[in-house]
C-alpha cells in the first residue's frame, strides 16, 4: 500500500472485504444452527466474543489514530522551524558586506521557494527532485557564505552566521526523515484483520436472532472504513485531504523574495 494508491479505492475494499465476512458469518452460523437441528444455546458466549473483538479494534483505531496524528503534527512543527531557521539566517546575512550579502540573499530565497514547492508537491519523484535541488542550494549558499568569511579567529559574526545556516541544513534533514516516516505496517494490517473479523462476528451474532441488519451493519462499516482511511490520510505527507500547511514556510519565502526587488 503505497502513498500513489488512491484511498476512495483502499476503502472500497476494505469496505467489500467486511460486508463479504458479515455475509460469511451469517451464512456460517445458520449453517451450524441447520445442523444442530434448530436447537439454540441459551447462552450469551458469541455476543461476549463480539464485544471482545469490538473493543479490540476501538483500542487499535484509537493507537493508529494517536500515532498518526503524532506524526503529523510532528511534520507541521517542523514546518514552522524550518520557516524560523531560514528567517534567523535571512536576519544575520546583513552581518556581511552587502557584496557577499546580495547574492546570499538570492540564494536563499531560491533556496525557501523550493522547500515551499517540495512540501506541496504530491509526486515522490519530483518531491524527491525538489529535496535535491534544495540541498544543492544549500550546499553552494553555504560554501559561498563560509568563503566570505572573514580568516583567522572566529568572531561573533562567523559564530551567529555559522549556526544559522547549519541550523537551516539540520531541520531539512528533519522534514525529510519525517515525511519518510510511516506507520509500522503490522498495526495497519491488524486494523484490516480487526475490522474483517469483527465484520464476520457481527453476522455471526445476529444471525442468532434472525435479525440482519444489513442497512444499519453497512452504515458501522462504513463508519470503520472512514476512520480508517482518516488515520491513512493523517500518515500521508503527500497527497489525500489532510495536507500539512506550508503558510509559515511560504509567507518567509514572500518575503525574502520581496527583499530581493527592492532598490
Amino acid at each position: 500500500m503505497t502513498d500513489q494508491t488512491p484511498l476512495w479505492l483502499i476503502g472500497l475494499l476494505l469496505f467489500a472485504a467486511m460486508f463479504l465476512a458479515y455475509e460469511g458469518g451469517m451464512r456460517l452460523r445458520a449453517r451450524i444452527r441447520g445442523r444442530a437441528q434448530g436447537v439454540e444455546s441459551g447462552s450469551d458466549d458469541n455476543g461476549q466474543v463480539m464485544a471482545g473483538v469490538l473493543g479490540m479494534l476501538s483500542l487499535l483505531m484509537a493507537f493508529a489514530f494517536s500515532l498518526a496524528l503524532n506524526r503529523y503534527e510532528q511534520r507541521r512543527e517542523l514546518v514552522i522551524t524550518e520557516a524560523n531557521a531560514i528567517e534567523t539566517l535571512g536576519s544575520r546575512l546583513p552581518l556581511l558586506a552587502p557584496v557577499a550579502r546580495d547574492p546570499l540573499g538570492g540564494q536563499l530565497a531560491t533556496y525557501a521557494a523550493t522547500r515551499v514547492a517540495a512540501g506541496q508537491v504530491g509526486d515522490p519523484q519530483r518531491a524527491d527532485a525538489l529535496f535535491a535541488k534544495g540541498e544543492a542550494i544549500h550546499n553552494a549558499l553555504s560554501a559561498q557564505l563560509l568563503a566570505s568569511l572573514p580568516q583567522g579567529p572566529a568572531d561573533a559574526r562567523t559564530t551567529l552566521l555559522v549556526q544559522a545556516v547549519d541550523a537551516v541544513a539540520d531541520v531539512a534533514a528533519e522534514r525529510r526523515a519525517a515525511r519518510a516516516a510511516r506507520l509500522p505496517d503490522l498495526v495497519l494490517a491488524l486494523l484490516v484483520l480487526y475490522c474483517f473479523a469483527g465484520a464476520g462476528m457481527l453476522g455471526y451474532t445476529l444471525d442468532r436472532s434472525g435479525a440482519r441488519h444489513r442497512l444499519a451493519s453497512a452504515v458501522f462499516f462504513a463508519l470503520l472504513v472512514f476512520a480508517f482511511l482518516t488515520v491513512l490520510d493523517l500518515d500521508r505527507p503527500r497527497g489525500g485531504a489532510i495536507l500539512v500547511p506550508q503558510d509559515e514556510l511560504e509567507r518567509v519565502a514572500g518575503t525574502l523574495m520581496a527583499s530581493q526587488h527592492r532598490p
